[in-house]
């Protein structure tokens, strides 16, 4: 809603869809979680939504299809995953998108971490240069006041394949580190951009592996609404008190956030539609 003075919120969405993928990309997702994962996206009707866990470009453009109002820019860009577990986005902005899928992951020391990419190379035994699991996918947002960027991840899992070489949590921490200077290094050269860092970090803020995040000062104003009420819900439904999907801002982003915007939306239709809660917030911004 705008108002007189040409301000209004914009409404951005972090959710992983657990697998929305067709026939072939993997096993379909079943119309029972479709279903309420449709009706669950048009109670958000957000303006931005940025999603994990979608398969292809034809399995995000026939859930957008499905809205009640689809969005005018939808996209996709494939990234490293041999799951088919790609980042992508629904929204009602003209939107750029940047990937980082190319990026290789550095050690402590700047040294090019290796592994096997996959269970025939680690049989043959043939180390790569490692990149992230999925992708880091800037979506740049087009047609407002200020440049806004939001920077989408999916990191490493907790789980592991036996032929890995490297441990999930130092994966995780190697793709903190390459975040951490992709986005210091394009808040240099853009420093009147607001900036949002968001996804499924299947972790916790607090983790060891999350600490080269630090370095970035991002916000969390989920997180100091949730410390001022004196809870910690979970954004992972069926682990109880795991909060792994947030939205981080910037400073300059953090005086733009509505206060009190930042919540998570736990309800039994969101447990039926995936096996995480969509997280958001508001934004106060104007048009270009």
């Amino acid at each position: 809603m705008i108002d007189p003075w040409g301000v209004f919120a914009v409404l951005i969405v972090t959710y992983n869809l657990k697998n929305l993928f067709l026939a072939g990309e993997g096993p379909a997702k079943p119309h029972g979680e479709l279903r309420p994962l449709v009706r669950m996206l048009d109670q958000l009707d957000a303006d931005i939504v940025v999603l994990q866990e979608v398969g292809s470009w034809a399995s995000l453009s026939l859930l957008n299809e499905r809205l009640a109002h689809p969005y005018a820019y939808p996209g996709l860009v494939p990234g490293n995953s041999d799951r088919s577990i790609h980042l992508a986005v629904l929204s009602r902005h003209r939107v750029k998108l940047v990937s980082h899928r190319s990026c290789v992951l550095l050690d402590e020391h700047g040294a090019r971490l290796l592994d096997y990419a996959s269970e025939s190379a680690a049989c043959a035994g043939r180390l790569a240069p490692l990149g992230f699991c999925r992708d880091l996918l800037r979506v740049d947002v087009l047609d407002l006041e200020l440049p806004l960027s939001i920077f989408a991840v999916h990191l490493k899992s907790r789980t592991n394949r036996d032929w890995r070489v490297l441990a999930a949590d130092e994966i995780r921490a190697a793709e903190c580190r390459r975040i951490g200077e992709l986005m210091a290094n394009f808040r240099a050269c853009n420093p009147r951009a607001l900036m949002i860092l968001c996804g499924d970090f299947n972790d916790r803020l607090n983790s060891e592996a999350l600490m080269p995040l630090k370095k970035l000062a991002m916000h969390d104003p989920l997180g100091d609404l949730l410390h001022r009420n004196g809870r910690n819900p979970s954004t992972y439904w069926p682990k109880r008190r795991m909060r792994i999907d947030h939205i981080l801002v910037c400073q300059q982003t953090a005086g733009r956030v509505l206060a009190d915007s930042a919540m998570i939306h736990a309800n039994r239709m969101a447990q039926t539609a995936s096996d995480h809660y969509p997280v958001s917030l508001e934004l106060q911004i104007a048009e270009a």
